[in-house]
């Protein structure tokens, strides 16, 4: 019999080869996803559902595959628990946005280690994430680690396009029974790596519905030479005007005010006063006031406390000296969590206030979503699984497919690989990178928050 001294003494070596395996894998799988081009369009996500499935296959886990149409394919696998409490999904994308190969230093589908951190298409959105759950999957598998959950691993097809029809839909309707969890983890937090050491975890626990618009004004057509009091385009105009100018009013949920209650405490001193400011003050003309001095030195902020309509396009006119026959702008509206759209068309209306111009929209697919509870098992597990790091809940002002999710009744917080400023400049841009270190970081973070929630 091994002497129990011996025991003890090997545990912290085996320890040190299990985070060195789990760091390597996360390492390898993200490298082998970037050189997978699965830009959407067109996505062909079945490439890298494929490959995931052979991966995961060599650590005894078995996949299902699930396609909707085409070679729009997701992954799902699973390890069972034992059923006490119910499962937590781990989701994360697989297509990734198109890249212009002329304005990248490094080729975009070519994965590249240099000067501490992975370039390459993904990295940052989301393939640094589907690397390191899948490495946790297989951790989880090597380790037998006892789990009171099942955890279940979704590699997601089509989460970039947008499209009217989706994938995720597709999924929820045909089946539920695969990512159905009391939990979920997926993109959308926002952690900050600076001077090579993490600084803040932002946990997504809210997120704006995504929705878009078109204005359209009409008029009598005609020679530029004779100016008309209908003119389309001028009308236009107008409208276009008035709405990028109108601010919304000011909506704090429980999220949101947590985050700037931290805000408060840590951030810069310019933007903590502003902060404090806001938070003081009351309901009405005041706050207003507060959160449009927040928004100008800081936008990112300012976004998740209103809804916004910006405009994105506009199209008029064939020649120069026509006055043209019709004009259309289109907007990109972002919802604050649980507005209705049919409430923020009939605002947007009021604004704009032309019953000459026409409105056409295309509503959330979902009904309105509020934000996540933090008083959970799975948000003390983030908190506890970093010591020493401030976590705190976040209200995103993108949209991503985790409202789907939170639609059946899941949890599901975005918790995300660090990156510093720069790095989150660089997403869905040219030269997209994530640091190295704070990847293995990352590794050993979604691990311990893991083992928290669903292990023994």
């Amino acid at each position: 019999m091994i002497p129990l001294l011996l025991l003890l003494l090997a545990a912290p070596l085996r320890a040190a080869d299990a985070d060195a395996d789990l760091k390597r894998d996360t390492l390898a799988h993200t490298k082998a996803l970037v050189a997978l081009d699965t830009s959407n369009p067109p996505g062909n996500e079945i490439i890298a559902a494929r490959y995931i499935e052979a991966a995961l296959r060599k650590d005894g886990i078995t996949s299902e595959l699930y396609t909707s149409t085409g070679t729009r394919t997701s992954l799902v696998a699973r390890l069972k628990g034992d059923g006490s409490k119910r499962p937590l999904l781990l989701m994360c994308h697989t297509d990734v946005v198109p890249a212009d190969p002329a304005g990248w230093k490094t080729p975009p589908f070519v994965p590249v280690e240099k000067d501490g951190y992975l370039y390459g298409r993904g990295t940052a959105d989301v393939k640094g994430m589907c690397g390191a759950q899948m490495a946790v999957m297989s951790w989880l598998k090597r380790t037998g680690a006892p789990l009171v959950r099942d955890v279940i691993f979704f590699a997601e097809a089509d989460e970039e396009s947008g499209a009217p029809v989706r994938h995720i839909d597709h999924l929820l309707r045909e089946r539920p029974d695969l990512v159905a969890a009391e939990f979920a983890i997926n993109e959308g937090g926002n952690s900050l790596w600076k001077d090579g050491k993490i600084r803040e975890v932002r946990v997504e626990a809210a997120e704006k519905e995504y929705m878009d618009l078109t204005l359209t004004a009409k008029g009598k057509p005609g020679h530029s030479s004779v100016p008309t009091a209908d003119n389309a385009l001028a009308r236009l105009a107008g409208a276009v005007a008035r709405l990028a100018a109108h601010e919304f009013p000011v909506a704090l949920n429980a999220v949101t005010r947590g985050f700037l209650e931290r805000q408060a405490e840590t951030g810069e001193p310019a933007v903590a006063a502003a902060v404090k400011a806001l938070l003081a003050a009351p309901a009405g003309p005041r706050r207003e006031r507060a959160a449009t001095a927040l928004a100008v030195l800081a936008p990112e902020l300012g976004a998740m406390l209103r809804d916004t309509v910006t405009p994105t396009m506009l199209k008029a006119g064939y020649k120069s000296n026509v006055i043209p026959a019709d004009a259309t702008a289109t907007f990109n509206a972002r919802l604050l969590p649980g507005r209705e759209a049919a409430d923020m068309i009939a605002d947007i209306k009021r604004v704009v206030g032309d019953p000459l111009i026409e409105f056409a929209f295309e509503p959330p697919t979902r009904k309105p979503v509020g934000a996540m509870p933090v008083d959970t098992d799975l948000f003390r597990a983030a908190v506890a699984a970093a010591p020493g790091v401030r976590v705190m809940p976040y209200m995103a002002a993108w949209t991503t497919d985790s409202q789907d999710i939170r639609g059946t009744g899941t949890i599901v917080y975005g918790i995300d690989p660090p990156m510093t400023r720069e790095d989150l400049e660089r997403v869905h841009g040219e030269d997209e990178r994530l640091p190295l270190a704070g990847l293995d970081w990352y590794a050993t973070y979604l691990r311990d928050i893991v083992v928290r929630t669903a292990g023994k």
